[in-house]
């Protein structure tokens, strides 16, 4: 079992320093630093290839590594991005993350009609296949719907429809990351058209591909996390370790921005080791499972980026380390 880091810790709309700061590439020049001396070999890097959404910001001149254009803008090649990164003393790209959600906010962003958000979303997902492949990442992990509040919005009379269709791009994405050598896992999310107990039902359709769990999305979407680890043992890649200690008492899961909720608790996800999350239990399974992939580690939406890699590092590195020996 290794432990990596994400790099999506660092929010850039709301972690703190400011966004400009975030986009530089001196940022993440020092935070690659920080990563490694926190302990962590392996990073996993989010991706996204549009730039419509007002929130979103231009990749051709950002720092943050999230599709090719901003590598090869600021980094000069994926092999110069890799030896940039064991020189500071990470060894891999694990993985990468991409988000159907990213999708839905350029269909949104552009206006278009609801029917291109399945081309949209088999170039995004097709990209971020090229992108993990081009960093020799060994996984590719998916978030496979866009937040339920916008597909309730655009497809609300076509679900069948759009399940469909989303099961069918996971079943391409999966063959096409075959063929490459890279793992697709799909990875879970409480606010999914896939959530709680449907995320079963999409691992059956798409028999191939791996499971990324959630530790924090499983307890929100009510999911047992030990029992969940255990049942899918010979499924899993990519493990993401989480915290939480919400409770979706009025429904945020249906909302668009189900993260960031207007109503009810304010903060869904705290730092590792400070929620409710059996996060202890979930390695401990994992160990005597024998499980040998990477665990992706995230204090996630931490407001202090600096702060919340140090006690990431400090959790996994001491508090995991003494009780999994």
């Amino acid at each position: 079992m290794k432990f990596g880091c994400s790099l999506e810790m660092v929010n850039v709309l709301t972690s703190g320093p400011c966004a400009f700061t975030k986009q530089s590439k001196k940022f993440w020049i020092d935070y690659f630093k920080y990563i490694a001396a926190a302990g962590f070999q392996g990073i996993e890097l989010p991706f996204n290839c549009f730039n419509s959404d007002a929130m979103a910001f231009e990749t051709g001149r950002s720092g943050i590594p999230c599709n090719a254009l901003a590598v090869a803008s600021k980094y000069g090649s994926p092999e110069q991005f890799l030896e940039l990164l064991k020189e500071f003393g990470i060894e891999e790209v694990t993985s990468v993350h991409v988000n159907a959600n990213d999708a839905m906010l350029e269909l949104a962003a552009t206006e278009s009609p609801a029917g291109e958000y399945y081309g949209l979303l088999e170039k995004l997902c097709m990209e971020s296949l090229e992108h993990a492949h081009s960093l020799r990442a060994g996984g590719l992990v998916v978030s496979p719907t866009p937040e339920l509040g916008w597909v309730l919005n655009y497809f609300k009379d076509s679900m069948d429809e759009f399940e469909e269709k989303t099961i069918a791009c996971m079943k391409k994405l999966v063959q096409a990351g075959k063929e490459k050598g890279v793992c697709v896992a799909i990875k879970n999310d409480f606010w999914s058209c896939f959530a709680g107990e449907k995320t079963k039902e999409l691992l059956e359709q798409v028999k191939e591909a791996s499971f990324a769990p959630d530790l924090a999305h499983l307890y929100i979407s009510k999911q047992p996390v030990v029992e969940t680890l255990q049942s899918c043992s010979d499924r899993l890649a990519y493990v993401r370790m989480s915290d939480t200690s919400f409770e979706d008492a009025v429904g945020n899961y249906k909302r668009i921005n189900a993260e960031l909720p207007v109503s009810g608790s304010q903060k869904v996800f705290c730092d590792c080791g400070e929620g409710s999350v059996d996060i202890m239990g979930a390695m401990q399974c994992l160990k005597e499972n024998g499980y040998d992939g990477w665990v992706i580690c995230e204090n996630k939406k931490t407001l202090d980026v600096y702060r919340g890699l140090l006690k990431l590092g400090w959790f996994v590195n001491h508090k995991l380390a003494k009780n999994l020996k």
